[in-house]
């Protein structure tokens, strides 16, 4: 989805419509009212054509989109049918908008080291290498690059280290930090505060995000904070993660609120209803939106980036 690609469309209306309550389905069994597969632009029909597999007649490509898949993808209708869904017998396939690629991410530099020393970053943890609308293919080549660049920086700088002294308080700050959690009496389960966690952004910072929506949701993800949490059944590790996602909701939110314009995929509405997003605003917004750990909290930043030619 972005804001620069017009089929976004699709994804707001599929996600209004699931926020009303409603199952959103493809049907294959019929064409969409008044499609015509001959009044398609040219560079459209062309690209199908190159798409063919199973070469059908024009009259039974005309007859609906399951004809077509049998044509261009038939191995994709045995797939689905080995799955559960079963095209030819009339299955629908069910819809909902799904994070493909997380945009933003650790600032990195050349070495993918971080402004804390001894951290690196890689992938898609790391952010502002692809600006808002990432190019085709390159999630995994960022993965290969950064990820040996990283590797390699680590392993150089653990070169020159000893080993690093852990003081008793440190320690006992930890002790502490596990018992509480330990403590089935305080808060909620992790598996319940991730879920909320996800529910929460699922409704204000996914697809449509408005003032309003993330205002709200900032405050929901307070409130569960404030809370408390607990370890459950499934472990320390996704206890402490949970832990951590309450920082990470909370820079999207105050960032996606900042920015109130529209940019890659990053879609800020006027209002939940609106039919369209708030346009891009280049003259205000080509800039990257940085959050960093201050005395009173999070302190987000607006930053105009440096082309490199200027800044060497």
């Amino acid at each position: 989805m972005s804001n620069e690609e017009p089929s976004h469309v699709i994804d707001v209306a599929v996600f209004k419509e699931m926020r009303a309550g409603h199952t959103v389905y493809l049907d294959y069994s019929k064409n969409p009212a008044g499609f015509d597969f001959d009044e398609l632009p040219r560079e459209a029909q062309a690209r199908y054509h190159s798409e063919i597999k199973a070469e059908i007649s024009s009259e039974e490509r005309s007859r609906s989109p399951l004809h077509r898949l049998r044509e261009i993808n038939p191995a994709s209708i045995e797939w689905l049918r080995e799955h559960g869904v079963d095209l030819e017998a009339g299955d629908r396939i069910e819809l909902a908008p799904a994070i493909q690629h997380f945009q933003g991410g650790v600032k990195i530099r050349r070495r993918a080291d971080t402004t804390i020393a001894g951290l690196y970053a890689a992938g898609e943890v790391a952010g502002g290498q692809h600006g808002a609308n990432r190019p085709g293919g390159n999630a995994l080549m960022d993965a290969q690059v950064f990820g040996e660049i990283a590797g390699r920086s680590a392993a150089e700088e653990a070169g020159t280290l000893g080993l690093m002294p852990v003081g008793a308080d440190r320690i006992a700050r930890w002790k502490d930090r596990l018992n509480a959690l330990a403590d089935r009496t305080h808060g909620l389960p992790a598996s319940q505060v991730r879920t909320r966690i996800q529910t929460i952004l699922s409704g204000c910072a996914s697809v449509v995000r408005t003032e309003k929506g993330l205002t709200e949701g900032l405050s929901a993800l307070a409130d569960l904070k404030a809370g408390g949490i607990h370890a459950d059944e499934k472990g320390w590790a996704f206890a402490l993660e949970t832990i951590n996602m309450y920082d990470v909701a909370e820079m999207v939110m105050r960032a996606a609120c900042m920015r109130d314009e529209s940019r890659g995929p990053h879609l800020y509405f006027a209002h939940a209803d609106d039919d369209h997003p708030v346009p891009r605003n280049d003259e205000r917004w080509q800039r990257t939106i940085v959050l960093r750990k201050g005395r009173d909290g999070m302190i987000p930043e607006a930053r105009t980036p440096v082309r490199p030619e200027e800044g060497m």
